[in-house]
C-alpha cells in the first residue's frame, strides 16, 4: 500500500473512532488517548513507523470497546425517540414491539402483529423458562427502520414516565442500546 493512501486509512480510522466514542459513556476515558494520537499523526504524518503505532493504538481501542459490549458496526445508525403513536402508524411502516431489560440490561422483545399485551405475555412466556433472568423494566412500543435510522414511539399501553426512562436510559449511550438491539427488524 502506498504511503497516501496508508495516511488517509488511519485518518479515517482515528475519525470513525472518535465518532463513535462521542455516542458512548465511554468518551471521557478515552478522549485523551484520541488526542494524543490525533497530535502524533499531524506532527508527523509521513512516518511510516507513527502510522503502525496509531493503527495499533486504534485496532486496540476498538477491541476494548467491542468488548465492553458495543457493536462498532452499528455506529451509522442513529436512534430516535418520536412521542407516541397509534395503530394508525402501520400504514406508515411501523411495527409493534414489546422490550423487556434484565438487571444486566440485556434487552429481549418480541415483534408481531398481536397487540402490544399478547405480544408481551408471548415473551413473558419465553423468558419464564429461564428464571436467573430478573426483568426491571417493560415496553410497549412502536419501531421503524429507515436506512440508518431506528425510530422508537410509545404505544398507547406505554406509559409516559416509561417511556421517558427508556429515552433517558437509550439515550445515555446510544450506541451501546442500538449495538444490544442489533437484531430487531
Amino acid at each position: 500500500m502506498d504511503l497516501a493512501k496508508k495516511i488517509n486509512e488511519v485518518w479515517g480510522l482515528l475519525n470513525e473512532t472518535a465518532l463513535l466514542l462521542r455516542r458512548t459513556v465511554l468518551e471521557s476515558r478515552f478522549a485523551h488517548q484520541v488526542t494524543v494520537l490525533r497530535v502524533q499523526l499531524q506532527r508527523a504524518p509521513a512516518n511510516p513507523a507513527m502510522l503502525q503505532e496509531v493503527q495499533g493504538a486504534l485496532v486496540e481501542l476498538r477491541k476494548q470497546l467491542r468488548l465492553a459490549g458495543y457493536d462498532l458496526s452499528m455506529g451509522k445508525y442513529t436512534l430516535i425517540f418520536d412521542g407516541f403513536r397509534n395503530d394508525d402508524c402501520i400504514n406508515a411502516g411501523f411495527n409493534r414491539l414489546v422490550l423487556f431489560m434484565d438487571r444486566s440490561g440485556s434487552l429481549y422483545w418480541k415483534t408481531g402483529e398481536e397487540n402490544h399485551l399478547m405480544l408481551a405475555s408471548m415473551l413473558d412466556r419465553m423468558l419464564s423458562k429461564s428464571p436467573e433472568r430478573i426483568i426491571v423494566d417493560m415496553h410497549y412500543l412502536w419501531f421503524l427502520w429507515t436506512k440508518t435510522t431506528l425510530i422508537l414511539s410509545g404505544s398507547a399501553t406505554e406509559t409516559a414516565e416509561d417511556y421517558r426512562r427508556l429515552k433517558d436510559h437509550a439515550e445515555a449511550d446510544s450506541l451501546l442500546f442500538l449495538s444490544r438491539i442489533k437484531g430487531l427488524r
